[in-house]
C-alpha cells in the first residue's frame, strides 16, 4: 500500500521524479554549490526532517542549518522535526508517519541504515521527495526508486584522507586507535573501508581495534579510554570523526599522564583551542581536521525542494573531503575562536557566530 503525499504518484509509477535531474552521481566540492533562491519555486510546500539520533551538538547544529536554509524560501510553510533517539524501529515509524501526513519533502539522517529503505521507498513512490544526507556513497538502495537522492560527503574518502594524514606524520609506522559512532552507523562503516584501504599501503601501521562504539558522546570517549590505555602501552595516533567527542579521550590521556598523540577529527573549536593550549607541553600532539559538514544538509534540502517544485538541481550530490586544519602546516593552522562555542568551528558551518551562540545557549 502506498502512502499519500505530494504528487500522489500512481502505484504503477515507481519513479515519480524520473523527469527531474538531481545529479545523484555528480562529484564536486563546496565551490560547485548554488544558492537556495534558485530552487524555492512558488508552490507552497511542507518539509520534515527525520533524525536517527539527535542527541549531540553536531545534530542540533545540522538541524539549525536546515531550518536556516528553509527560511530563505517564503513558500516553505513548515519545517517539522522528529528524533528517533537511536531506535531503528522508531525511525521507520517516524518516516511512515511523516509520509502519511503528506509532507512534500522528507530529509533523513539514516542512522538506522538499510532498515529504513522500505519506508523511504513507499514515501518516494507516493511522490514525496525523500532525501538522505551524510549516509556515504555506498549506502544501499537506488536513487530515484528507494529515495530521491543521497547527498553526502564520501565517507570512504573521509576515512582515507584522515588515515593518509596519520600515516604521513608517523612516517608509515605506529599504532592507531580508531573511534567510531553508533552501532552499525553507515558513516563509521564507510570510513572504516577507506581508512583500512590506506592502512594496507603501510605494513608497519597497526590499527589496534575495530572502530570503538562511542555513540558520538564525549562522556563515552572518556569512559572507554582508560581501559584502552591500560591495554595498549603505545598509542601513536587517534583516529576520530567527531572533534567534540574526541576531547573526552584526550582528557582521559591527560588524567592518565600519557602523552597525547596525533589526532584526526572533524573541526571543532574546543579541539583547536586545546591544541593551542597544550602544544608546548605535548610535543607529539598534532591535529588534522576535515570540515564537520553540517552544511551538507542545506544541499539535501535544496535538492528536495527543487524536486517538489518540479525543478532540476545539478549541484554535486557527493562532496569530496579535504583536510581544512593541519597543525603541522604553517598555512593551515587550527583556528581557535574565543567567541565561538566549543563544539563547532567556523570552517564547518554556514551559521553565523550569533546563531551558534544562541543555539547552544538553549
Amino acid at each position: 500500500m502506498l502512502l499519500a503525499g505530494a504528487g500522489w504518484a500512481s502505484a504503477q509509477n515507481d519513479r515519480p521524479f524520473a523527469q527531474i535531474d538531481v545529479a545523484p552521481k555528480r562529484v564536486g566540492s563546496a565551490a560547485d554549490l548554488q544558492s537556495m533562491d534558485k530552487f524555492c519555486g512558488t508552490k507552497k510546500i511542507r518539509v520534515a526532517y527525520s533524525d536517527g539520533f539527535g542527541g549531540n551538538t553536531w545534530r542540533k547544529i545540522s538541524r539549525a542549518e536546515l531550518e536556516d536554509e528553509a527560511s530563505k524560501c517564503p513558500n516553505i510553510t513548515e519545517v517539522a522535526y522528529v528524533d528517533a533517539q537511536g531506535n531503528p524501529q522508531k525511525q521507520i515509524s517516524d518516516i511512515q508517519s511523516l509520509a502519511a501526513q503528506g509532507y512534500d519533502v522528507i530529509i533523513i539522517f539514516a542512522d538506522s541504515g538499510e532498515a529504513v529503505l522500505r519506508a523511504t521507498k513507499e514515501a518516494t513512490q507516493a511522490g514525496i521527495a525523500v532525501v538522505l544526507w551524510q549516509s556515504g556513497v555506498d549506502f544501499p538502495g537506488t536513487p530515484g526508486v528507494d529515495y530521491l537522492v543521497n547527498v553526502t560527503a564520501s565517507q570512504s574518502d573521509m576515512g582515507g584522507v584522515w588515515m593518509k594524514w596519520i600515516a604521513q606524520r608517523l612516517n608509515g609506522k605506529g599504532n592507531v586507535l580508531v573511534y567510531g559512532g553508533t552501532p552499525g552507523a553507515p558513516q563509521t562503516a564507510g570510513q572504516k573501508a577507506g581508512l583500512e584501504k590506506v592502512a594496507k599501503e603501510y605494513p608497519d601501521l597497526r590499527i589496534l581495534e575495530d572502530p570503538i562504539v562511542t555513540n558520538w558522546d564525549p562522556a563515552q570517549y572518556q569512559k572507554l579510554t582508560p581501559a584502552l590505555l591500560a591495554k595498549y602501552p603505545q598509542i601513536d595516533a587517534i583516529y576520530s570523526d567527531y572533534g567534540n567527542g574526541v576531547m573526552g579521550a584526550l582528557r582521559a590521556f591527560k588524567e592518565a599522564g600519557r602523552p597525547i598523540p596525533i589526532v584526526t577529527s572533524q573541526a571543532a573549536n574546543e579541539l583547536s583551542c586545546f591544541w593551542k593550549k597544550e602544544k608546548a607541553n605535548e610535543p607529539q600532539f598534532q591535529i588534522g581536521t576535515e570540515s564537520a559538514f553540517n552544511w551538507i544538509i542545506r544541499v539535501a534540502l535544496r535538492k528536495g525542494v527543487a524536486a517538489a517544485e518540479g525543478l532540476n538541481n545539478t549541484e554535486p550530490s557527493i562532496i569530496m573531503p579535504t583536510i581544512v586544519e593541519d597543525s603541522t602546516d604553517t598555512k593551515m593552522q587550527p583556528v581557535c575562536s574565543s567567541d565561538l562555542p566549543p563544539d563547532i568551528a567556523a570552517v564547518s558551518t554556514q551559521l553565523s557566530k550569533d546563531q551558534l551562540n544562541k543555539l547552544l545557549a538553549k
